[in-house]
């Protein structure tokens, strides 16, 4: 079960020890011509919603759906309420940035506690921001920010903003690299800030659930380093997802032109950007670096150069589709598609196209197993994919 599922609080280590040799394996490549996935059908459950972005279910049920304006939107047994909810915090509305994800804290039945990430300030200075608020049952009460983003950037990009809880309670979030050239921050271009512990552009970061720092994070004792970073070296994650059997976490990742990539996370890794990418510049598509690859980073598992545009992430263990157990799904902007990544040991993973028609924001699994995408845009819908024989 995905990331905002309540998970039990078990030792992570495994998760946690720092890596000591960046990975050199190959990647899968995908340049387009994916095969499609079979045996599968559509059904749209709810319409009408406006820039839908995130989604959480509640223990009853109830699935919580985050509009990028700055609202929240209530399903109960199939039907879209007609009252949405005002997030209580301030929320900037522009470009990518919003009220993004939402998550439900593992000990929701005892805290009723609800996560959000979100973008705030204004055009010219903002940043992505985390807070918590209690479910009353048909609201939000006793809101409270937990985290901001140490520095503010200018524009509409790249504010990252997945949440993922992992076993031990501890919450990862996802920070954008704060967008394209010609930003700048510090008197270069605000996306060199990636490789850089100094900024928490470009970074996953870890804190506990009031936003406090864990003292095993993997910077906390490097003078100079933002406590929060756990990895580094990303662009723009919108897709994190956790699986419980084999304790992997997974990141889907926006490239520049040419460049989005699906990552194994590890604590303290430096995933490359944009040190080394496959990723070109917009407009005249030139080589952002003359490296694809290098010692000291992480590879991908997977690249794609056909511009997938990759936004929320899941992996699959539900009952629908055997034949897809543990595989990673990625919703896709661009592809208009699930995109069903299964790993193979010593091999490259398969690579499945599973069509959608419309532009997927999230994707999700929930209590039950199911399988739901979130499709984007000012009628975005909720719709399930389920085995054609049902």
């Amino acid at each position: 079960m995905r990331r905002r599922l309540s998970l039990a609080k078990a030792s992570f280590a495994c998760a946690l020890v720092f890596a000591t040799a960046a990975t050199a394996a190959d990647p899968l490549v995908s340049r387009g011509g994916i095969e499609n996935a079979r045996g599968f059908a559509t059904t749209q459950v709810v319409n009408g919603l406006n820039s839908p972005w995130g989604m959480t279910w509640l223990p009853d049920g109830t699935l919580l759906i985050t509009q990028k304006s700055g609202t929240i939107r209530v399903v109960r047994d199939g039907a879209l309420m007609a009252q949405s909810i005002d997030f209580p915090g301030s929320v900037l509305d522009l470009g990518q940035g919003g009220l993004m994800d939402i998550a439900t804290s593992p000990d929701f039945e005892t805290d009723n506690l609800l996560y959000f990430t979100y973008a705030t300030g204004d055009p010219q200075a903002n940043q992505t921001a985390i807070g918590r608020a209690t479910w009353t049952g048909d609201g939000l009460a006793g809101f409270t920010e937990i985290f901001r983003v140490a520095a503010a950037k200018e524009g509409g990009a790249h504010f990252g903003s997945r949440l993922l809880f992992l076993p031990d309670g501890t919450l990862l979030a996802s920070i954008g690299d704060g967008g394209n050239p010609p930003i700048t921050f510090a008197s270069e271009e605000i996306r060199q800030q990636a490789q850089s512990l100094q900024t928490h552009f470009g970074s996953v970061i870890r804190i506990n659930p009031d936003g406090s720092v864990p003292d095993d994070n993997p910077f906390v004792a490097t003078e100079g380093a933002r406590p929060e970073i756990w990895s580094y070296g990303h662009r723009n994650i919108q897709g994190m997802a956790f699986d419980p059997e084999t304790k992997a976490i997974w990141a889907s990742e926006h490239g520049a032109a040419g460049g989005d990539e699906l990552n194994r996370l590890e604590a303290g890794n430096n995933y490359g950007w944009p040190a080394v990418t496959y990723a070109r510049n917009y407009g005249d598509g030139t080589l952002i670096s003359d490296r694809i690859a290098g010692p000291g980073y992480t590879a991908p598992v997977v690249v794609w150069l056909d511009t997938h545009a990759p936004a929320g992430a899941t992996v699959y263990r539900g009952a629908d589709f055997p034949d897809w157990q543990g595989g990673i799904l990625s919703s896709g902007l661009v592809t208009q598609d699930l995109r069903l990544i299964m790993p193979q040991a010593g091999k490259k993973p398969r690579h499945l196209s599973i069509p959608i028609g419309k532009r997927v924001r999230d994707v999700d699994v929930d209590p039950d197993g199911k399988l739901y995408a979130l499709t984007d845009g000012e009628n975005g819908a909720l719709i399930r994919i389920h085995s054609a024989a049902k």
